[in-house]
């Protein structure tokens, strides 16, 4: 006669199991939770007024190459948001002092901002960075490279204060040190500083280039656009956020963005 005996199951396995679906159904509860936080407590999404990138509408709502992919992830994710528009270094004071549930669209990551703030995936990558100067002006002529433009001393580059360009074009102006002017400046106001000769040239990408002439009430023949060869593709542009938005929340926008 055959006797058949109960299969023994390992404690070690039966632990393992109860404890996965514990903190599974734990992780869950606590994204509803964070889901309910958000709900009573829109997150504010600050943004500054720079075509292509963010654009406020007629009906005060707000589009963009950034603005619409970022308001696409919230929404999908569920996650109430109310727009607020801000300067761009104001921002980045604001999300670094951690008082508010906030974020701002279009960020570039670089290791000083990951200290104080959180990103999601990337939300838009720029086409190749390019340099806007007056027509006419003939001293960018002879450079084909970034690293031979930022070596020549005798050429002024004009930058804004608080303002990233990306990790590689930063760390270029840091490494070959160029004659430099740094402003507090709107775009509209560099490039009438490059129209006044106060200085020769800036970075600038180049979806935004031809709108940024027309719209600050100047001529394209005004300026001269130039490509380098050592230019590395674009940048890849985040939602930022205070660390008073959880790792949750990121984690749903995240979700929203694949």
């Amino acid at each position: 006669m055959h006797y058949s005996y109960p299969v023994l199951i390992p404690i070690s396995i039966i632990l393992f199991v109860l404890c996965t679906i514990f903190f599974l159904n734990k992780r869950e509860l606590f994204a509803e939770e964070i889901s309910r936080t958000a709900m009573q407590n829109p997150i504010l999404l600050y943004y500054f007024a720079r075509v292509p990138y963010s654009i406020t509408t007629e009906s005060g709502d707000v589009t963009g190459l950034v603005a619409s992919p970022a308001a696409q992830a919230f929404r999908r994710a569920g996650i109430p948001f109310q727009w607020k528009k801000m300067p761009f270094k104001r921002q980045v004071e604001t999300i670094n002092h951690n008082k508010k549930m906030a974020c701002g669209v279009g960020w570039f990551k670089t290791p000083e901002r990951e200290a104080f703030a959180l990103f999601t995936r990337e939300i838009y990558q720029d086409r190749p960075t390019i340099t806007l100067s007056k027509a006419g002006n003939s001293k960018l002529e002879g450079h084909q490279t970034l690293a031979s433009l930022l070596s020549d001393k005798n050429i002024k580059l004009l930058t804004k204060i608080g303002f990233s360009y990306g990790t590689y074009r930063d760390g270029m102006v840091e490494q070959y040190a160029p004659s430099k002017v740094s402003v507090p400046s709107n775009n509209v106001q560099m490039l009438q500083m490059i129209l006044a000769g106060r200085a020769d040239y800036f970075f600038v990408s180049e979806e935004e280039a031809e709108n940024l002439i027309t719209s600050s009430g100047f001529d394209v023949s005004q300026f001269q656009k130039k490509h380098y060869s050592d230019m590395p593709e674009g940048n890849r542009r985040y939602i930022a956020c205070s660390k008073q938005v959880s790792t949750a929340i990121i984690d749903l926008l995240n979700k929203s963005l694949k």
